[in-house]
């Protein structure tokens, strides 16, 4: 630049604007998959979507590539975007996967205050009172897990262990809507505590894993049947 130029000045777009509109949309689909609103195995038409949810297709292709990311979405080339389906073998890659990680939380969080026992005791009692409403039933189980890991300080940790119980929620759902067997998860809860009480670690391990296998374990046949329909 020549001596007493004066520098060209230009003008500066935010770059935080699509970011949030992107997350946005993809916090609308999560929920829209979740509630089943989009069924497991519906295809997406993106320039629908686009004009229900109003915006364009930028920000949405790039919710629609998160979620595929994340293990929500399936693409396939020349026909787009389809809802995953519910199948036992994703549910036997889903499932061993959470109760590992919550597993190493709990160790994280351990040994256990008596206010978060008292705290986790109200919670399986709401919990209990919820049997019969499969998806009260379910968001209560959810806070009782939260709970369970709240004094874990690794938060890279907690932020996997809840996108995982995302993908696990439609297995979830199958599971309070269909197996009977929300008071089993209530009674496990109840060990679960009772080991704490005793500072027994090890039991508690072994007790939380046995609380996700047994959704699993009901599971499997259970999607075995719905795959073969």
């Amino acid at each position: 630049m020549k001596h007493g130029a004066t520098a060209p000045t230009y003008s500066v777009r935010p770059a935080i604007a699509r970011a949030p509109l992107r997350s946005e949309v993809r916090k609308l689909l999560l929920e829209e998959i979740l509630r089943g609103d989009l069924a497991p195995a519906a295809g997406i038409t993106e320039a629908e979507l686009s004009a229900r949810i109003g915006v364009s297709r930028t920000p949405l292709r790039e919710a629609l590539l998160s979620l595929e990311r994340d293990g929500f979405l399936t693409a396939t080339p020349g026909r787009g975007f389809s809802v995953r389906p519910l199948t036992r073998a994703d549910a036997e890659e889903i499932y061993p996967l959470l109760w590992t990680l919550e597993q190493l939380a709990l160790r994280l969080a351990w040994p256990m205050a008596r206010p978060r026992q008292v705290e986790l005791e109200q919670a399986n009692r709401r919990l209990e009172s919820a049997r019969r409403d499969p998806m009260v039933a379910l968001a209560r189980d959810r806070e009782w897990h939260s709970l369970l890991l709240a004094d874990c300080k690794n938060r890279r940790l907690l932020a996997s262990i809840a996108n995982l119980k995302d993908q696990a929620a439609r297995y979830e759902d199958a599971f309070m809507r269909h197996s009977g067997q929300v008071i089993t998860s209530v009674d496990q809860h109840r060990h679960i505590l009772a080991a704490a009480r005793r500072n027994d670690l090890d039991d508690a391990l072994r007790l939380l894993e046995e609380n996700w296998r047994v959704s699993l374990e009901f599971l499997g046949p259970w999607l075995d049947r719905q795959e073969a329909r």
